[in-house]
């Protein structure tokens, strides 16, 4: 008995060596390891998104799905990470769709628009993305329209934009005539109907072309980003606010023949963790902005100045010329901006009916100082 004892103690140590020895092979083998690339430089709050985005997906996944995440230019440049996916070369990339409208228009569409669309905000924009129909139409876009292998989530909110930096007080129409300000999108016609002479580049090379003058005006997105990339160092007055990327949205980007090979509970983490992000990012990014308006105000100097109501009604009009442009001559544009503007006629007057504006209260606990 003594014997069989001994034998049975050392076949469970040899059991429990074998498991300790097998068991991280087991587990090396189940994690699967992405390359996501961002449009964003390295430390900027867009790629510090995407870097939080990653990291809550392996956490929920308990680390079976590790994603590294890559700046701007790391192995493409910017404005090639859609096309990188599509190939495989890289698993993902998280960007800005606006970026892709040479390749279809209605890319436009699921980033940022004119006046809402159709006058809604942030919170109604994301409605119609997941009850209007919006993220249907955008996958479709991606996988069938643009035949991408492609699959895409929405990962961010961001705020409302402003009109931009100059080095001279802008505050009529006119004087948006003949200038040459940085734009992407379809915003870069918007203000063609202006007279604007639009440059693109991406973000990073904003600072150095207004210093040089090679543009007269520029805007990337708000007032952290602008920060970050140290416009205030080249222009002081920063002209807000504006409604040409009234509601704006970032994406994530996953080569579809990836997607297609992941497991049922990790595809649904992913969506799960890209709605989360859809709202935290958000909150974050506001949070951010109040602190760092006020940075540029007391540090850097910077002087706000009021986008004149004229302005902002000439962008409106320039806007319906463009998009009607482009619903008489795309059937898939027509389809979504109808989507769009029927889903905001019912949001927009529920809002409406049942809340107050916001003006109204903001004049009451904070009226504007004259």
């Amino acid at each position: 008995m003594k014997r069989i004892a001994v034998l049975i103690l050392v076949v469970l140590m040899v059991l429990e060596i074998g498991l300790l020895v097998f068991l991280p092979k087991v587990s090396e083998a189940q994690t699967i390891t992405w390359k996501m690339q961002t449009t964003w430089p390295a430390g900027m709050a867009l790629h510090t998104s995407a870097v939080g985005l990653a990291k809550r997906i392996e956490e929920m996944t308990g680390g079976r799905l590790k994603i590294e995440v890559l700046p701007a230019g790391a192995i493409v440049p910017a404005f090639e990470v859609l096309g990188a996916v599509h190939k495989g070369t890289i698993d993902a990339a998280h960007g800005w769709s606006a970026y892709w409208i040479g390749k279809h228009p209605a890319a436009n569409l699921f980033s940022s628009v004119a006046g809402g669309p159709f006058g809604m905000d942030n919170v109604d924009y994301a409605g119609w993305l997941y009850h209007g129909g919006g993220l249907e139409f955008y996958r479709e876009l991606y996988l069938d329209v643009m035949k991408m292998k492609v699959m895409v989530f929405p990962t961010d909110i961001i705020a409302s934009e402003p009109l931009g930096w100059f080095k001279k007080p802008i505050k009529s129409w006119a004087e948006l005539k003949g200038l040459k300000m940085r734009e992407a999108g379809l915003t870069a016609e918007i203000y063609k109907e202006a007279g604007i002479t639009v440059v693109a580049m991406p973000g990073g090379e904003i600072l150095p072309a207004l210093e040089r003058g090679v543009i007269d005006g520029a805007a990337f997105m708000c007032p952290t980003t602008d920060k970050e990339l140290g416009l205030m160092d080249v222009a002081k007055l920063y002209h807000g606010p504006f409604i040409d990327r009234h509601t704006l949205t970032l994406e994530l980007l996953i080569n579809k023949d990836v997607w297609d090979k992941l497991p049922a509970d990790i595809k649904a983490i992913i969506d799960v963790a890209s709605r989360e992000n859809l709202f935290r990012g958000w909150i974050d990014l506001v949070d951010k902005n109040v602190k760092d308006l006020e940075i540029l105000k007391t540090k850097h100097g910077v002087k706000m100045v009021e986008t004149s109501k004229e302005i902002l009604l000439e962008i409106l009009k320039a806007w319906d010329k463009v998009a009607a442009r482009y619903v008489e001559k795309d059937p898939f544009f027509a389809k979504v901006y109808a989507s769009q503007k029927e889903y905001a006629k019912k949001i927009v007057q529920y809002r409406r009916e049942f809340y107050v504006p916001y003006e109204g209260l903001a004049d009451y606990y904070w009226p504007k100082k004259k």
